[in-house]
């Protein structure tokens, strides 16, 4: 099945206005043919894709550590570099925190850099949505939009708090990520598999998207034929509301001519 690839990269502003420096990764590749990965100040494009075999990335560097951006290049670009094509499991994620831990790790000033991750491979029938960390993956099916990955932050890790609103900023933090850290190889990895159904789309945010959009808002932004005007209003959105972090989004959707619609 044929596929676009809406694709919109966003590097954010600082409270002074000054452009914070990109630290999501993006990445994607289609039948292991030419892997594209970006960690751009400004992308707004649509791909085509005519693979049914696919592999979607999206990391989040943690600005808390050091060298966040490179964590997240290092991590998109192993996995896309290491995938076999066919498949895709939490054993992928492990063995990238490992060369993470093995490479940035040795450095005195890149070591525990940190990123999150959110992976999601297609086959003809099926689909995997993987993730570490507050990076997301909905499905977009019959008009509801659905997050199939979970935040592994304090508040959802937390039965009681999860239900609360209005929580300090201090429950957000993360409790799962990819480090480079020997030591940190236990971290929690999130897994949906299922079958594809004629007409799903798939979104991957981090969290300068979905902490400035609601679901609802995202919803009704996806729901249109044209990607690309659809990718101009969810980036005006975002500006208008203040870019107030890095922010990156892959939209697939079956391509308009496919009868998937």
């Amino acid at each position: 099945m044929p596929y676009q690839l809406a694709i919109l990269q966003l590097s954010g502003f600082n409270a002074t206005g000054a452009k914070w420096s990109q630290q999501d990764a993006i990445g994607y590749v289609a039948n292991r043919v030419t892997p594209t990965l970006l960690q751009q100040d400004e992308v707004s494009n649509v791909v085509d894709l005519a693979s049914s075999d696919l592999l979607l990335l999206v990391a989040d560097g943690v600005s808390a550590s050091p060298a966040a951006a490179s964590a997240s290049h290092t991590v998109v670009n192993y996995i896309l570099q290491h995938w076999s094509g066919a498949g895709f499991s939490s054993k992928q994620l492990r063995l990238a925190q490992q060369y993470l831990a093995d490479t940035l790790g040795r450095k005195r000033q890149s070591f525990g850099a940190a990123t999150t991750i959110a992976a999601l491979q297609l086959s003809a029938e099926r689909f995997v949505a993987i993730n570490a960390g507050d990076s997301r993956i909905w499905r977009l099916r019959n008009g509801q939009l659905q997050q199939l990955s979970e935040d592994h932050d304090w508040q959802n890790d937390s039965a009681e708090l999860r239900q609360q609103t209005g929580l300090a900023q201090c429950y957000r933090a993360l409790t799962s990520y990819l480090a480079a850290d020997s030591e940190a190889a236990d971290f929690t990895v999130t897994v949906t598999d299922g079958a594809l159904q004629a007409g799903d789309q798939f979104v991957l945010t981090t969290d300068g998207v979905h902490d400035l959009v609601t679901t609802e808002e995202l919803a009704e932004l996806l729901a249109v034929a044209d990607s690309g005007a659809a990718l101009q209003r969810l980036q005006k959105l975002l500006l208008q509301r203040g870019a107030t972090d890095n922010a990156s989004l892959l939209w697939l959707l079956p391509m308009p001519d496919s009868g998937d619609y």
